[in-house]
């Protein structure tokens, strides 16, 4: 028998109003004297005691999570704590070394951040601020010491409290050619459940629009706004799930005071209303409107955590400016270490200590994920296509380039480069010569047109693929995205150029033979949007990724076997040379065109071994090439996102 159902519709017997929770999140039924607790395949997830359950028998005071909702099993139903949604964060004696180092950048950090405080981390440069965040966030995993939400340790409580983490890096986390409400739609689809209808959505996005003052910002493009406009459609972004905590990388940095003052006093108001908020800042003007701060001295030691007046008063200072002066040496920070820890253990403890409690490892059906994936697969492709409308001109100019070079290409050669007739040209060569040369260039310059294409794609947006990989975003969605919406551009691009060439020189090719030539251009110019791709995950910046461009062409061209036949190269060249898409492409288009039948016709050499396989053959190994492309994508975006 149900006892209750749980869910954010408002037939439900507990109605959690939270966008995180599906609109039938769980329900609880009684068979005898056992109560169940059921999910009903939510969205992102229901926990028990930090375990995520598909069912699970209940006792009496055990803890339930549904989305940011805390719960409470009295014995007969789940009640919401007092507690409700609010996130505590502690750090018990946190040491953080870099791997293969035994210079530690955090040195037992330690202390406790109630729900609701407003927190600011400060210190001199090179103190472990950004570090001791990361670990808060969970983004490192401390060396030793743990990191604790409302008392579960985060490191094991990594999925029940992904959706209630926000977290604002200094990069934007916003697309600038996108405007604001779109920018925030295409966001609130990305995070919110799949049960979650437009009208919802445009709540949630109004909502935020108001809460952070940009309501007559809402069509404006990203990237025409000031700085301190950009950060807050960045906290905005992340106020769409309502988080529990929100964490920020000197959100006041490169701001004018006026706009620190308003930007500080924005998420002063935003603690108030119950969000934890955790951030690091260098500014000190406006850091009384903070509950707590945390002053760290080099080294990665603690010198100081509690309110901010209390803080001028344990260094003796009248300016927070001069703290700083007092914590220059690491030497200074140890003393301080110890003078404040002495001060602490003097004191009653007014702080309750968590204990961590042991969680299960969560996981989620395939048949979920995949229905995830081709959600987040839709929402980015629609994303990614408005970026590229958006960018009007850098579309036009790639467009572009497909007509300059057939026109030129078409009045380079003689237009009966693959007549039947062939006679000496005043260079001494037959047309059909010339005729595997253009092959040859109308298959590079596809390949070259996919390269430049998305060389930058990756590189270009990594802090906004970096957060919402924290979030959810799925990493083969998100390069699908662009093979996609790139890979379409390049068939257009192929089709332009071959279609301007056909105008002069025809291939004498029958319809299906035209198709198959189109088709290995296409081919020629995917595999340059895959190599783009991996080129664009290695790399640090889009000028690095621009300037090897060059470096992946001459590989495509030496491997081609245009100028050194296949079997001819040395080992292990002649492997290597198996995995170019260029070797097949070409291939293909010489063995549409016999270029094997009609040199020896001529009486004129072999031109190469490749050319003699079928089409179709070439097909099947080109399918397995490009494949093989997008996994090293995958592999390569994935090894970014471990450096980062």
């Amino acid at each position: 028998m149900i006892v209750q159902v749980l869910g954010r519709n408002p037939d439900c017997d507990l109605v959690l109003d939270s966008p995180m929770v599906s609109r039938r999140h769980a329900e609880l039924s009684r068979e005898g004297e056992t109560f169940l607790l059921r999910d009903l395949a939510s969205a992102n997830g229901t926990f028990l005691d930090g375990v995520r359950i598909q069912e699970a028998r209940l006792t009496s005071g055990q803890e339930v999570y549904v989305g940011p909702c805390r719960l409470v099993f009295d014995g007969q139903l789940l009640r919401e704590t007092e507690e409700g949604r609010r996130i505590g964060v502690e750090a018990v004696d946190v040491v953080w070394t870099p791997p293969g180092s035994k210079q530690a950048i955090l040195d037992r950090v330690s202390l406790s951040v109630r729900p609701g405080e407003f927190v600011a981390l400060v210190g001199p440069s090179g103190a472990g601020k950004s570090t001791l965040l990361s670990c808060l966030l969970g983004l490192r995993r401390p060396t030793a010491g743990q990191v604790l939400y409302n008392g579960l340790d985060s490191t094991l409580a990594t999925d029940l409290f992904r959706s209630l983490l926000g977290y604002v890096p200094q990069d934007d986390i916003v697309h600038r050619d996108l405007e604001v409400e779109e920018a925030l739609h295409f966001s609130a689809r990305m995070r919110l459940p799949a049960d979650t209808d437009q009208r919802e959505i445009q709540r949630r996005v109004d909502f935020v629009l108001a809460t952070m003052g940009l309501g007559h910002r809402r069509q404006n493009r990203i990237g025409t706004l000031s700085g301190g406009e950009r950060k807050r459609v960045s906290v905005g972004v992340e106020l769409l799930t309502e988080p529990g905590v929100l964490f920020m990388d000197e959100p006041t940095s490169g701001l004018d005071p006026g706009m620190e003052k308003k930007t500080m006093q924005l998420l002063a108001r935003l603690a108030r209303g119950g969000r934890t908020v955790i951030l690091i800042t260098h500014a000190t003007q406006n850091i009384l409107l903070c509950d707590q701060v945390a002053f760290l001295a080099p080294g990665g030691r603690l010198a100081f955590f509690g309110p901010p007046r209390q803080a001028l008063e344990f260094f003796g200072v009248e300016d927070f400016a001069d703290i700083y002066l007092a914590l220059e040496t690491a030497e200074a920070g140890v003393q301080w270490r110890e003078r404040f820890q002495a001060t602490v253990r003097s004191q009653a403890p007014e702080r309750p200590t968590a204990h961590s409690r042991p969680i299960g490892n969560p996981g989620s059906g395939p048949g979920r994920r995949f229905l995830a994936s081709c959600r987040q697969l839709g929402v980015l492709l629609e994303r990614y296509a408005r970026l590229l409308k958006a960018d009007r001109q850098n579309l036009a100019l790639l467009l572009g380039q497909a007509p300059v070079i057939g026109a030129i290409l078409a009045l380079l050669f003689e237009p009966d480069l693959f007549g039947l007739r062939q006679e000496f040209s005043g260079r001494g060569l037959f047309p059909i010569q010339d005729g595997q040369t253009l092959l040859f260039l109308l298959m590079m310059s596809c390949l070259m047109f996919g390269v430049i294409n998305s060389c930058r794609e990756v590189v270009k947006e990594l802090p906004i693929f970096r957060r919402e990989r924290l979030v959810n975003l799925q990493i083969v969605p998100y390069l699908l995205s662009k093979v996609l919406l790139l890979g379409f551009l390049g068939l257009l691009q192929s089709a332009i150029l071959l279609g301007t060439v056909l105008l002069r020189i025809p291939l004498a090719l029958d319809d299906l033979g035209l198709l198959q030539a189109f088709l290995f251009l296409f081919a020629a110019c995917l595999g340059g949007v895959l190599l783009g791709l991996i080129l664009s995950s290695l790399t640090a910046s889009a000028e690095q990724s621009m300037s090897l461009v060059s470096v992946v062409l001459i590989l495509q061209l030496v491997f081609s076997g245009a100028f050194i036949r296949a079997e001819n190269m040395p080992e292990p060249l002649n492997t290597l040379s198996l995995l170019a898409v260029s070797r097949w492409c070409f291939g293909g288009l010489a063995s549409l065109a016999r270029l094997n039948e009609r040199l020896q016709e001529l009486g004129l050499p072999f031109a190469g071994v490749d050319f003699a396989i079928s089409p179709g053959s070439i097909f099947g190994i080109l399918l397995p090439v490009l494949a093989l492309h997008f996994v090293l994508a995958a592999v390569a975006l994935r090894w970014r996102e471990a450096r980062s």
